[in-house]
């Protein structure tokens, strides 16, 4: 049996690859353009076993719906702050995905012989990349909307001192942050010209509502006539909204600990206790 799954795969596979390289007039889906968008340089070549994974970039720019793409693109903008998961875009990332799900569904087959263990390993390989990937994105998120209020104070407080509001960003974005590093690069990315350019633009690459809202009133600023005003007006905004939305996590923490209580703690107490009190009573009858 498993030299029939075996060999389904491998036509399959081999059908993919023909529908690909000789089919080009097909429509290339929402996913292309991610493609299109890729800042990996043009002739590059990818070393070692990251080069073979390139090949899957044309099926999966056809075939791979656009929302994953993005949700990707947007974890690895994040770990990639941080300095994880450097090199890598979301194309090359579902690359892994596939074929960690292919090598472990295969390697099902080959263990067990069996469909249904096969399909819970591909499940596995396609999941663990996106888990590892999704926990530093997490943890990089929450530490930049945390520190984010705090940039923005500074850079009011830069401007209520008469600095302007360019000057401001350039001068906060020499905090250790995080926020401070990724302005760092926003000022690097726009090479001398007008920041607040490009400051949307990476603000639309992180897909964070709170930076996309920022960059926005940003501008709003830059184009208003009472700049320290609004300036003021924006942190006191954003810090309340941070306190807000903190409050309103700390209190939802306590029902979401409630199903895990019931079955880890709750459940597991009082079969214990029915086991105690019943097991003496079955063995007297």
């Amino acid at each position: 049996m498993t030299l029939v799954y075996l060999i389904g795969i491998a036509t399959a596979v081999l059908l993919v690859l023909i529908w690909v390289e000789f089919v080009p007039s097909l429509p290339k889906g929402r996913a292309a353009q991610f493609l299109i968008d890729s800042e990996q340089p043009a002739g590059k070549k990818l070393p070692g076993w990251r080069g073979w994974l390139s090949r899957l970039a044309k099926p999966l720019a056809r075939w791979m719906p656009g929302s994953l793409l993005r949700r990707t693109k947007s974890d690895l903008y994040f770990a990639q702050l941080v300095s994880k998961w450097e090199d890598w875009d979301e194309v090359q990332l579902t690359s892994l995905r596939v074929a960690l799900a292919l090598g472990a569904f295969i390697l099902g087959l080959l263990v067990y012989d069996n469909l249904i263990p096969s399909i819970l390993a591909a499940l596995v390989g396609w999941q663990v990349p996106a888990t590892l990937l999704g926990s530093v994105a997490r943890r990089v998120r929450r530490r930049f909307q945390a520190q984010l209020p705090e940039f923005i104070q500074l850079v009011a407080a830069q401007m209520a001192a008469g600095v302007s509001l360019e000057e401001a960003l350039r001068r906060t974005a020499q905090t250790s942050s995080l926020v401070g590093k990724w302005m760092q690069h926003v000022l690097q990315m726009s090479q001398g010209r007008v920041i607040f350019t490009q400051l949307q633009k990476e603000a639309q690459a992180s897909n964070l509502p709170d930076l996309i809202g920022l960059s926005v009133q940003l501008e709003f600023v830059r184009l208003g006539t009472s700049q320290q005003e609004l300036m003021a007006q924006m942190a006191s905004r954003i810090a309340a909204e941070y306190t807000a939305g903190a409050e309103q996590r700390a209190e939802s923490v306590g029902a979401e600990l409630v199903i895990p209580m019931v079955l880890f703690y709750f459940l597991p107490f009082i079969a214990v206790i029915l086991i105690l009190i019943g097991w003496p009573i079955l063995n007297t009858l």
